[in-house]
């Protein structure tokens, strides 16, 4: 909605990850993540590893969930895969559910790398969590922190056995290698007699690395317009559970199936809208960043008061420092028009991430009585007003019509989309953030799109402090001043990352180290020892690769 803003992260690498042809499942569950070398894939029975640097599938990953999981799943066909690369431990885990047959007496999965780079020679470690007899849980999410994995979902139960919404609390350690998985279950998530309580729960995933809590979030199961978060202590030992924690949030409501150009079977071939459930959640720096689909009017009001004609992105970022969270913004990517008509594109199936330096992106579908189903992407700087956001760049631009005759719709569910999407940030640099969204490729066929999203490059030097340095000296401290163009500013992501600030000088000045200072300077210590007198070129390399250079700033007498 901040026109006036310059538009977010510029589009990197754009390739198309997978189709309809390689599955024939709806939907895919569009789910991905960046590692070390690799961006990985894993939607419905097909998990796909690609060379990070190219887009090109690297022909180590390229199996279907079912297969992959064969071992541990009983035969039974998978569901509903999350996946992550976790840079703590240099591991990926990967998550789904098995179907058995009669829908019941299901278990969650859980797959565990040995390398973060996956060869050939990558050993899985496998386990698995039962739902409990009687009952089958769906839409399992999943958040990972240093000390354990948090996996929560929806129990469905039959008559004979009780609901046990629940969530589970895994020891990462247990899982490191051959197991046993050791995990803690807690149940009675919803209150039976109010309704109180988390609506598929979402597992938290935490950038900190030394979180005192893992979190799970939610919406209410019972009302509009509030979140609920629990606490988990102890995580990596003997976890505990707070009580429901209650945050008001701005209005919401259901959203809507979605309308699109080129329907062809009214109501029932729209695209689902799903719920008002969240679809991912992060913490960087104690503040905890959720997202999730709702209706909203012309002007972005969300609420069962106003007509709802359209689906926006709502998003929130809670300050949890502090015993009690504080919701510190709120904002909703919407459509914002004159008339209040259902003619207008939607947004949803969102995912959001931040990056170290603060940015927030934001990856989602969008489509509307006049455009035909794409992915686009929006985000913020952290220095934009609290609350805005700006849209802006289309990932896809497909001139191609969804009526898949194997998903037509029915009057109880309309065509299968989503089910949810991931947004992650590059694990070597923590300034790259990656998104993988569904769009219709090619008539009457979805795809999963992956698309890199660039931080801006570095800061121009401007100034260096001292601006001369005689000949043969082994170490000077020199300050290095940037101006900031377009958001451009330095970075480093700190020890333990693999990708860090840069800095080379010309004519055989030697840089010996480079300290981070802020966003507009840095210390560099260099070498004259064998340098050249007289002006030098300076270069400034961001941990993501790229650079700005300029001359004659540092003299060498």
């Amino acid at each position: 909605k901040n026109k006036k803003s310059r538009k977010p992260q510029a589009l990197g690498l754009n390739f198309r990850a997978a189709r309809l042809a390689d599955v024939d499942l709806f939907p895919p569950d569009s789910m991905g993540c960046a590692g070390p070398t690799q961006y990985i894939i894993a939607i419905n029975d097909l998990i796909r590893s690609f060379d990070k640097t190219t887009g090109q599938a690297d022909g180590v990953l390229n199996v279907g969930t079912d297969a992959f999981f064969a071992g541990i799943s009983g035969g039974n066909i998978t569901s509903d895969p999350r996946i992550r690369y976790d840079r703590f431990v240099d591991r990926w885990y990967i998550i789904i559910i098995d179907v058995p047959a009669g829908h019941d007496d299901n278990s969650t999965l859980i797959a565990v790398s040995d390398s973060g780079t996956i060869t050939n020679q990558t050993v899985w470690n496998f386990f698995a969590i039962p739902s409990g007899v009687g009952c089958f849980y769906d839409y399992p999410t999943l958040g990972v922190d240093v000390h354990a994995l948090y996996i929560g979902g929806k129990t469905f139960c039959n008559s004979d056995a009780p609901n046990q919404d629940k969530a589970y609390v895994v020891r990462k350690s247990s899982i490191l290698g051959a197991g046993p998985i050791v995990y803690t279950t807690f149940a009675g998530l919803i209150n039976a007699s109010t309704g109180t309580g988390l609506y598929v729960p979402q597992g938290v995933d935490n950038f900190d690395p030394n979180p005192t809590y893992g979190y799970f979030v939610a919406v209410d199961n019972a009302t509009f317009g509030k979140l609920i978060l629990r606490r988990i202590t102890n995580p990596g030992g003997a976890p505990t559970i707070s009580n429901n924690i209650s945050l008001t949030v701005p209005s919401t409501a259901f959203p809507l199936d979605v309308r699109h150009k080129g329907n062809r079977n009214g109501r029932e071939g729209r695209l689902d809208g799903v719920d008002d459930r969240l679809m991912c959640a992060h913490i960087r720096n104690n503040r905890l960043w959720t997202v999730h689909n709702i209706g909203v009017n012309n002007k972005g009001v969300s609420s069962n008061q106003v007509k709802i004609t359209r689906n926006g992105c709502r998003w929130y970022e809670i300050d949890v420092s502090g015993l009690t969270p504080i919701l510190r913004q709120a904002g909703t990517l919407f459509r914002e028009t004159r008339r209040n008509r259902t003619t207008y594109n939607s947004y949803w199936m969102p995912s959001i991430m931040t990056n170290g330096q603060g940015h927030m992106a934001l990856g989602c579908s969008v489509a509307g009585r006049n455009r035909r189903p794409d992915c686009s992407t929006a985000g913020r700087y952290r220095n934009n007003k609290l609350g805005n956001i700006q849209a802006g760049r289309a990932i896809t631009r497909t001139g191609a019509t969804y009526n898949p005759t194997a998903d037509p719709g029915s009057s109880t569910r309309a065509r299968r989309w989503g089910d949810y999407s991931y947004t992650c940030v590059d694990p070597c640099d923590d300034m790259t953030m990656w998104t993988i969204q569904e769009y219709c490729d090619q008539a009457n066929s979805w795809g999963v799109r992956v698309c890199q999203l660039l931080a801006n490059p570095p800061a121009t030097p401007i100034n260096v402090t001292p601006s001369y340095v005689a000949q043969g000296q082994a170490s000077v401290d020199i300050l290095i001043d940037g101006k900031r163009v377009k958001s451009s500013e330095f970075f480093d992501p700190g020890a333990g990352f693999n990708c860090r600030l840069q800095v080379s000088i010309s004519g055989g000045v030697t840089v010996n180290s480079v300290t981070y200072l802020g966003p507009k300077q840095m210390r560099v210590n260099i070498s004259t020892v064998g340098a050249s007198a007289g002006k030098k070129n300076i270069t400034v390399t961001n941990p993501d690769g790229q650079s700005v250079s300029v001359s004659d700033l540092l003299t060498i007498t």
